[in-house]
């Protein structure tokens, strides 16, 4: 079969790899202004980091492999860490300048996803799986991770989404932590670009010393996607 250069467009719900079961194509790239840089290393096995973030002092890498066939029903291993090295935090999250219970927070985990295809348009994907909070290299909280997304896509250059995560705590009072809720349209505006727009809900953080922080519960989201 001859090689096809990826297209912006999403000719397929199977096209659709953000938070997903699905997997970019082997040697497709796929990167954003203010959004992960993604890379297909095989059909089924994709790697993705935050170039912005990586120079901002907060490294994160996340590594996908689908491992049933694209069909009705996906499923796909995800394994993710982060790490801030921009301020010390003490157990519950605050600023601090260091000492004993502090430390540059981090997270690790290992979950899993489900996919699944409704007719041509929209696809619901779930999932789940292990997480652990690090103070520095020590472990401080074990949780899960869950995840629900839906999407529908409109025709081949309309795209809306709705993504929802957070961390449910399962060695102290359980609750639910980092939650998130993003709403984004999305618009093919060429073979290889995409605007990506929408609000994003929960904490968003803005550091404004190492003791003081401000929380925005809502976040305007504007981003260009580039397909490669």
């Amino acid at each position: 079969m001859a090689w096809e250069p990826a297209r912006a467009e999403w000719r397929r719900t199977s096209d659709l790899a953000l938070n997903t079961a699905y997997t970019l194509e082997e040697g497709a790239l796929q990167l954003g202004i203010i959004s992960p840089l993604s890379v297909g290393v095989t059909d089924a096995f994709q790697a993705t980091f935050h170039p912005l973030l990586l120079l901002l002092g907060q490294p994160t890498l996340a590594l996908r492999l689908r491992v049933t066939p694209v069909d009705d029903v996906t499923v796909a291993l995800n394994v993710a860490g982060g790490w801030s090295f921009v301020q010390k935090e003490d157990r519950s999250g605050t600023p601090s300048p260091g000492g004993a219970g502090t430390g540059y927070p981090g997270t690790l985990q290992l979950t899993a996803t489900m996919t699944i295809r409704l007719g041509t348009s929209w696809l619901v994907s779930w999932g789940f799986g292990p997480a652990m909070d690090f103070l520095g290299g020590d472990p401080i909280r074990g949780a899960a991770e869950v995840h629900l997304s839906a999407d529908w896509l409109i025709t081949a250059k309309h795209l809306l989404m709705v993504q929802l995560s957070g961390y449910v705590p399962v060695s102290e009072r359980v609750r639910l932590l980092r939650s998130e809720a993003q709403l984004l349209y999305g618009w093919a505006i060429s073979d290889r670009v995409q605007l990506m727009a929408g609000l994003g809900f929960g904490d968003f953080i803005w550091s404004t010393s190492e003791s003081r922080r401000t929380t925005f519960p809502v976040l305007p989201i504007v981003d260009l996607w580039f397909r490669f």
